[in-house]
Formats: structure tokens, C-alpha cells, sequence
């Protein structure tokens, strides 16, 4: 096997690949739906929204999000089977990182175009929902591929904890322009769809890898590279899902994903519509979140080293829950007449989470590119793939039910917002986006719990006793 990345800076290189496709991916998660539904939202609403009032029926739109998210994970099993076992001239890996790139570029741009000005449109409702199911599937392609690569791509753990690392800050950027940057624009007046499509040629980043993979005829992995190494899709489906250790890390990565994926959907009109502050201030709070995430991660893989893994999520767990509820706390329910403390609050509670946020950037590739190599060096089997494509699938399930049947229906909770005694004319209480807080630190607490079925440490003898429990066809 030939190692791609034998130099320090194409470790880094590879870390900064997915940079552009990851930022689209989250700004479309974070800024998407409330911009064609702005019903939560109430600072800064024609900047926010594409319109200021909603494109979409959102009777229909949940259910849509929804079926998209699921079908996205459910792609992921015979796409990762396919990146698994593919063999041609030019690798395995880079035939499908270049299929991919084309469709992902289109519908995420058109996804952004709505068929026309209407408000509450059935055309605009089923043209975003197929645009959505064609840019999923053809992220989740690009995704599975690359993390599937990692196993190959770096020669041992060490390495692959540093492309860990450096894909894990690039992915703290992307947060940042997200949550810290595109606020500032935002407050400035300046559309959020013009932003996005703005940004969206940073997709080209994806082609790195392309170059950077050192397979294909010219270094012996072409069309008979390894072929006792291919797994076939039901077996590598029973070795996969028959892996304990793996299940039992699904757990906790399901509940910390569920409340990250809403609170990422929800945090825009936590800032807008619960605290009521203006897109510049939510700036600084958002600041105070992804700005200390590179050192937190510093702190995050000591922790690791000294305490293992399964202690190291479980203390993320906690803070993201504390985190989180400080959005309740420093709401205007609490502070209806002096926005100081609510920004206080808020801050306090963001650099709390900061460190559980990079903690989520890392750990779920981390984990199963670790199980994977372990696995390839005890059985000759390299399925890492399908590890990514089920981890994948458990997340879209949770992510659809979160942000798509949960918060898309909640945020449309409103009452008339009364402060001591008087009816705010023109604004009311966002009291379904109130309650996301409180989801989302119940079932951290859940994630937290739910740890304890982990290993300590994902160490080769571990894996191996995981093995051996995998049952038989």
C-alpha cells in the first residue's frame, strides 16, 4: 500500500479538502430553512430571509427536509459499498470524488433558486425538496469517499489524529464564518443568499484530494489492486453492524448529533427570536463559541491521551448541555428591558460549548477510521467506508427527526409577546424555539449516560475481542 501523505504539508493540505464543501453544507444547515420559512425569526428579517415571507408551504416543508436527511443516510450504504470496493485504472477513491463534484455544485446553487416569488408555493416546496435530495446524496458520495480514504491515506493512528486535527480546524473556520462573519454581513443589510451564492465556488476545494492520492495503475493499486481486500455490501453490512464497539459509539454520536444538528438549525432564531438580538452582537456570542475551538481541540486530545476517549466525549457532553440552556437563561423572557445580560449570558455559555464543538468536529472520524485500520490489519478486510456510511445513516436519521419533524414544526409555536402587561405590537414570543435548549441538554444528558458502554481507548486488542463476537454467516 502506498502512503499518500508523506509529507507534513500533505497531511495539511489533505485537512483543508473538504473546507468549502463542509462550509456550504453547514451554512445550509444553519441558514436554509429559516431563509425560505422566516417564521421564527425577528431582528434583521430581510436579511435573513430570501423575502421575508416563506417561499415554501410549511405544512409540506418539514415532511420534505425530513424524507431528504433520511434518504441521505440511506444513500450512504451502497454508495459506501461502491467507493469500498471500486477498482479502476485511476484508483479506487479519486473516480468518485470527481463524479461527485459536478451534481453537488449544481443543486447546491439551484437549491437557493427558488421557481418563483410566491408565498406558500407547492413549485418552490418540491423544486427545493428534489434539489436537496440531489446535493445530499452527492455530498454524502464526496463525504464517504473521503473519509473512507483515510484508513489508506495515512500510514498510522498518529497520522491520522493530525488529518484529524487539521480538517477539525479548518472545519472551526467554517464555523466561524458561519456563526461570527455572516452576522456582520447580515447586520450590514446584505441578503443571505447572495452571501451564499457568493461562496459557493469554495466547493472546488474538494479536487485536493484528487491530486493528492497516490493510487491507480501508476503506483500498483489499478483494476487487480488488493481484490481479497473487497468486501461485499451484505457481508460488510453483518461485519459492520455485528461490531459492539462500534454500536455502542453510535449511541452517545447519535444524541450529541441530534442536539448539535438543532441547536445549529435553531441558533439563528435563538439569537433573533429568543434573546432578540441584533445580527452583529450575535456575532460576538458566536465568536466566543468557534474562536477557541482550535486550542479547546489542543485541550480535547491531552484530555484523550491522559483520560481515553470515552471520558474525554463525555465531558464534551456535559458542556454542550450547559452551554446550550444559557440560550433560556439569557432570553428576553428573563431580561425583557436591558440587553446586557443577555449578551453576558450568552457568551459565557458559547465559550462553554466551544470546547464540546470541536470535540464534535473530530471524534465521529476519529473513532471509525481507528476501528477500520485496526480491522484491515487483523482480517486483510478494508470496508472503512461502510463504517462512515451506517455512522452517517444513524446521524441523518436523527438530524431529520431534529431539524426537520421537530424544529421545523416547533418554531412555528408563537404567542403574543406581552412585557409588563403590554401587547408588543407586531411581535410575539417564539415559544416553540424557547423549548429547543431544553431538548437539546436532555439528550446530552442521555448521550452522557449512554457513554459508559464505550471502550476506554479503540486500541487493536479491543477491536479484535470485537471481532471475534461478530457472528458467523
Amino acid at each position: 500500500m502506498v502512503v499518500s501523505l508523506n509529507k507534513k504539508w500533505k497531511e495539511f493540505l489533505y485537512g483543508f479538502c473538504f473546507f468549502g464543501p463542509n462550509l456550504l453544507f453547514v451554512l445550509l444547515g444553519a441558514y436554509f430553512t429559516d431563509a425560505v420559512n422566516p417564521a421564527g425569526l425577528t431582528a434583521n428579517l430581510g436579511s435573513w430571509s430570501i423575502t421575508g415571507y416563506s417561499l415554501i408551504m410549511p405544512s409540506l416543508f418539514g415532511v420534505m427536509w425530513m424524507v431528504a436527511k433520511v434518504f441521505d443516510g440511506l444513500v450512504d450504504i451502497p454508495l459506501a459499498s461502491l467507493t469500498d470496493n471500486l477498482r479502476t485504472r485511476w484508483g479506487r477513491r479519486r473516480p468518485v470524488m470527481l463524479a461527485a463534484l459536478i451534481p453537488m455544485i449544481a443543486s447546491y446553487i439551484l437549491v437557493w433558486t427558488p421557481l418563483e416569488f410566491r408565498a406558500n408555493s407547492l413549485a418552490n416546496t418540491l423544486w427545493i425538496g428534489a434539489m436537496l435530495l440531489l446535493f445530499f446524496t452527492s455530498y454524502t458520495l464526496s463525504i464517504i469517499t473521503f473519509y473512507g480514504s483515510l484508513s489508506s491515506v495515512c500510514k498510522d493512528e498518529e497520522q491520522r489524529m493530525r488529518v484529524g486535527s487539521y480538517k477539525s480546524f479548518f472545519e472551526t473556520i467554517a464555523y466561524c464564518i458561519t456563526y461570527a462573519l455572516i452576522p456582520i454581513f447580515i447586520g450590514k443589510g446584505i441578503n443571505i443568499r447572495d452571501l451564499i451564492l457568493y461562496a459557493s465556488p469554495l466547493l472546488l476545494t474538494m479536487l485536493i484530494p484528487i491530486f493528492l492520492i497516490k493510487e491507480g495503475e501508476k503506483y500498483g493499486e489499478g483494476k487487480d489492486y488488493l481484490p481479497e481486500a473487497k468486501v461485499p455490501l451484505k457481508t460488510s453490512l453483518r461485519l459492520t453492524l455485528g461490531n459492539r464497539q462500534f454500536l455502542c459509539w453510535l449511541i452517545p454520536n447519535c444524541c450529541a448529533f441530534f442536539g448539535l444538528q438543532m441547536f445549529l438549525s435553531a441558533q439563528n432564531t435563538l439569537i433573533s427570536g429568543v434573546m432578540n438580538i441584533d445580527a452583529s452582537l450575535g456575532a460576538v456570542m458566536n465568536t466566543c463559541a468557534f474562536a477557541p475551538v482550535p486550542l479547546m481541540l489542543f485541550f480535547y486530545y491531552r484530555l484523550i491521551k491522559k483520560k481515553g476517549v470515552r471520558f474525554s466525549y463525555q465531558v464534551c457532553l456535559l458542556c454542550f448541555a450547559v452551554a446550550i440552556l444559557n440560550f433560556c437563561v439569557g432570553s428576553e423572557y428573563f431580561f425583557p428591558h436591558s440587553i446586557t445580560p443577555r449578551i453576558i449570558i450568552g457568551c459565557t455559555g458559547s465559550f462553554i460549548g466551544s470546547f464540546a464543538i470541536g470535540a464534535f468536529f473530530c471524534t465521529p472520524y476519529i473513532i471509525p477510521s481507528q476501528i477500520a485500520a485496526m480491522e484491515m490489519e487483523i482480517t486483510g478486510k478494508d470496508h472503512t467506508g461502510m463504517y462512515y456510511a451506517v455512522q452517517s445513516l444513524s446521524a441523518a436519521c436523527v438530524s431529520a427527526v431534529s431539524t426537520g419533524l421537530v424544529y421545523e414544526y416547533i418554531k412555528n409555536i408563537q404567542r403574543p409577546k406581552i412585557i409588563d402587561g403590554v401587547a408588543v405590537a407586531g411581535e410575539t414570543w417564539k415559544v416553540g424555539v424557547s423549548v429547543v435548549p431544553l431538548i437539546v441538554a436532555a439528550v446530552c444528558i442521555i448521550g452522557f449516560f449512554a457513554c459508559f458502554a464505550m471502550p476506554r481507548r479503540f486500541t487493536r486488542e479491543s477491536v479484535q475481542k470485537a471481532l471475534e463476537k461478530v457472528k458467523k454467516p
